[in-house]
């Protein structure tokens, strides 16, 4: 009789404790995987503008301590109607802890002037979502304004003097192209002129091998890319680091 009691005591103890602990599991927050964005870019160059029925530049840096599992960029109106969004699900983005972010947001020509509320959220792991939000002021282009320049970029971070690159970028211009200019800055400055799209206009592809002037010294360079229209209106893109080696 002693022994059954002393049994039935050790299994409703054991069936206490199991319940205790699965309270205890279930209650138990999960981790806070923090995300964190820097050096945000809202339109070219920090402007904070967009155009529309064009696009919107977006850029960030953005570390996260679990892996990231989604990237969503949106813009909404002053009454919080989203009038634009679009999931970027490629695999740079998702699966990584920390990846620069540098997308294009396309607005239709429907979208009206004003100003609008842009977001980019990102989720996390560990079930986290932080988001990165700035005012941003839409306009209509103008008839006549200045060529756009997009995607600008190279083939490959460096170089030898003499030796060749390409240079990729898509470019928007109402006038026809007047002059394109690539110089390559750096302690000095070494511009290269490309004729071959003059008198082009509208959407041109720009891709152009470029020989790097043999008179550049070895270092760290810029890149920049100058498009021109026939009525004197300029645009200017850049590539930040490049280096020409011996």
């Amino acid at each position: 009789m002693k022994k059954s009691f002393i049994m039935s005591a050790i299994a409703l103890l054991s069936v206490f404790t199991l319940s205790m602990t699965s309270c205890s599991d279930d209650d138990d927050p999960v981790a806070e995987s923090k995300i964190e964005f820097k050096d945000a870019e809202f339109g070219h160059h920090n402007s904070k503008t967009a155009f529309v029925g064009k696009d919107i530049h977006l850029e960030c840096e953005i570390a996260s301590e679990s892996k990231i599992t989604a990237i969503t960029a949106s813009l909404k109106d002053k009454d919080g109607k989203t009038v634009a969004t679009k999931n970027y699900t490629d695999s740079k983005y998702i699966g990584v802890l920390n990846v620069k972010f540098h997308e294009h947001l396309h607005l239709s020509a429907d979208i009206k002037e004003g100003d609008y509320r842009c977001i980019i959220s990102v989720t996390n792991e560990r079930g986290t979502t932080k988001t990165l939000e700035e005012n941003i002021k839409l306009t209509m282009p103008e008839a006549n304004a200045a060529p756009a320049i997009h995607h600008f970029e190279v083939n490959t971070p460096e170089a030898k003097a003499g030796g060749k690159i390409t240079l990729t970028a898509h470019i928007e211009t109402t006038a026809p192209i007047a002059e394109i200019e690539v110089e390559f800055h750096g302690e000095e400055e070494y511009p290269v002129e490309v004729e071959d799209f003059n008198g082009k206009s509208g959407k041109v592809d720009f891709k152009k091998e470029i020989t790097v002037p043999a008179e550049c010294t070895p270092g760290s360079y810029h890149i920049h890319l100058t498009v021109t229209d026939k009525n004197g209106k300029a645009t200017t893109e850049g590539i930040p680091v490049f280096t020409i080696t011996k």
